[in-house]
């Protein structure tokens, strides 16, 4: 029998944090998602912080076309983004990255978490998923400062405690 148990502690610490990244979507206030704060237009952090884990998520080794290329939104920060997205057009990839991530984790076990990345083999498919964690868990902190900053509701830490 295979074990999968710390594959779901990580699986579950992983949707956390997107979950947390989802909500920042809704959270940030119309006035808001168009503007540069801190550096960059605050929807391009989001997208930003999604295009990771759909970059590193992939369960194949082929070439990685960004989202959105033909807007020029820069989604790796490189640029003010010559064109806006809209929330709708940023849920919509979400949704496709949301779709990527539980392929990546669907029928895998703790064995699969100490394997290579197919994507870099010199890393292990469980030092992939806290990467993301980790990034996700930064631009969830750096847009929620933005909204603190300018009076706003942020979005909330979500615990989880176990069953």
């Amino acid at each position: 029998m295979k074990s999968d148990v710390l594959l779901k502690i990580t699986k579950t610490q992983f949707d956390l944090a997107f979950s947390m990244l989802e909500q920042m979507i809704e959270k940030c206030p119309d006035d808001l998602w168009n503007e540069k704060k801190g550096g960059y237009v605050f929807w391009q952090q989001l997208l930003h912080a999604f295009t990771g884990t759909n970059f590193w998520l992939r369960m194949k080794k082929e070439k990685f076309v960004e989202p959105f290329a033909d807007k020029k939104v820069y989604p790796e920060l490189e640029h003010d983004p010559e064109n806006q997205l809209t929330k709708e057009d940023l849920i919509e990839y979400k949704n496709q990255v949301k779709e990527i991530a539980e392929a990546f984790f669907a029928d895998k076990d703790d064995e699969w978490l100490q394997e290579s990345s197919i994507l870099y083999n010199k890393i292990k498919n469980l030092d992939v998923v806290f990467m993301q964690v980790r990034h996700i868990q930064y631009h969830v902190g750096y847009c929620n400062s933005i909204l603190k900053e300018n009076n706003r509701e942020v979005v909330e830490w979500i615990d989880y405690y176990g069953e």
